[in-house]
């Protein structure tokens, strides 16, 4: 098996690519430096990291609002984790750090809003 990731061990984010087979024997290639193995090694064994997406947004001048999981999330549920958020909508005002979602898909993660969004200066006709 094989699968190429950015590291996030140190500040050089290197693209690393790592391969493996059955017997746990595994070969890393593209790290700068140690941490790059040990992040790698790490990414075989713990599938999960930190979710992100957009969510749409009624009542402001944006259209969509960024978030984030509280916690890490299996990747294996991010496309239904996506699905589920595709059918939300957040009303503004919003600001960083308010709750979104709670116990998305019963996984006990709650999704959290990372921007600061207003409501929409409405201008009357005259």
């Amino acid at each position: 098996m094989s699968k190429d990731f950015i590291c996030n061990g140190c500040n050089d984010k290197c693209v690393i690519n790592m391969q493996w087979d059955d017997e746990d024997t595994f070969e890393i290639s593209g790290n700068k430096c140690n941490d790059g193995i040990y992040y790698a090694n790490e990414e075989r064994k713990n599938n999960k990291d930190i979710f992100t997406t957009l969510v749409r947004i009624k009542g402001a001048d944006c259209n969509v609002v960024p978030v984030k999981s509280s916690k890490t999330i299996d990747k294996k549920l991010w496309i239904d984790c996506s699905k589920a958020l595709s059918m939300l909508y957040v009303g503004a005002p919003v600001k960083i750090g308010d709750i979104v979602c709670h116990n998305l898909l019963n996984t006990g993660v709650d999704i959290l809003c990372t921007r600061n969004i207003d409501k929409a200066i409405s201008y009357d006709k005259e």
